[in-house]
């Protein structure tokens, strides 16, 4: 399995008493995740998982879970044996970076051996699921923004000649489609569940005693369609859906991350 790693950055802009003090002290607390982060990778290296794990939690807590930290949160969790919340993890840290390349190399080795389901990925879904939800919102941001100043100097502009207007306005619809089905996908993928648990079974009915549907090993993905009390309906990997105990299951994207 791969090491801990990861970088971080810090400015500091210069403004009035009041204004530094407030900037101060974000930089103090930035200094004290940014150490966090360090002190969880040295705890890593000297094998203490459990601590290293407390550490990048933190960092977690505190709305700082970059693709770095959520992959040596996999990688702690794989040396403490739990590869279920190991995947978890490099999947949140794939959420944020698809392109970490050794976070995609570590739930693949893992799913490999756990004989994890997934569902089949279209080719729409293989697509665009090269970028983040970040920017594929960035992209929609930036391409309705070249629509609407395409059309309003359209409908403004007193030039006879108007083809390089009517370029950019398609163009920038073009991109606002294409970046919009981007976010859609990206939304939709909110709902995205990761078994933790070594191996489980998801039921026809809410209760421990109906029949199965599926089992499911540790890093299989379900989504998630609604939850009645300690169980949680899922649409499963195998084209079925079925009921699966809370406990076992966690999302992909908390609201936190």
């Amino acid at each position: 399995m791969a090491g801990a790693s990861g970088i971080a950055v810090l400015d500091r802009p210069n403004f009035g008493v009041p204004a530094l003090a407030v900037i101060l002290f974000a930089l103090l607390c930035a200094g004290a995740r940014a150490g966090d982060f360090e002190t969880g990778n040295e705890l890593f290296d000297q094998g203490k998982f459990a601590e290293a794990r407390q550490h990048y939690e933190k960092l977690v807590e505190a709305g700082e879970g970059s693709a770095n930290v959520f992959f040596n949160l996999g990688n702690v969790d794989y040396r403490l044996g739990s590869a279920g919340r190991a995947m978890l993890n490099y999947e949140r840290a794939l959420a944020l970076d698809p392109h970490h390349p050794e976070a995609r190399a570590n739930v693949n080795l893992l799913r490999e051996r756990s004989g994890a389901k997934l569902p089949p990925l279209s080719w729409i879904g293989q697509v665009y699921a090269s970028q983040s939800l970040s920017v594929w919102t960035l992209a929609t941001t930036v391409a309705g923004w070249i629509t609407i100043f395409g059309v309003a100097f359209l409908v403004t502009s007193a030039r006879p000649e108007k083809g390089g207007l009517w370029f950019l306005t398609m163009a920038g619809i073009a991109g606002l489609a294409f970046s919009g089905v981007g976010v859609w996908l990206g939304l939709k993928d909110q709902s995205l569940g990761i078994i933790t648990a070594k191996q489980t079974e998801a039921r026809l009915a809410p209760a421990e005693s109906a029949g199965v549907a599926e089992a499911l090993p540790a890093g299989s993905r379900v989504r998630v369609l609604s939850e009645r009390g300690a169980w949680i309906y899922c649409e499963l990997p195998g084209a079925g859906r079925g009921w699966i105990p809370e406990g076992v299951l966690e999302r992909v994207r908390p609201e936190r991350l």
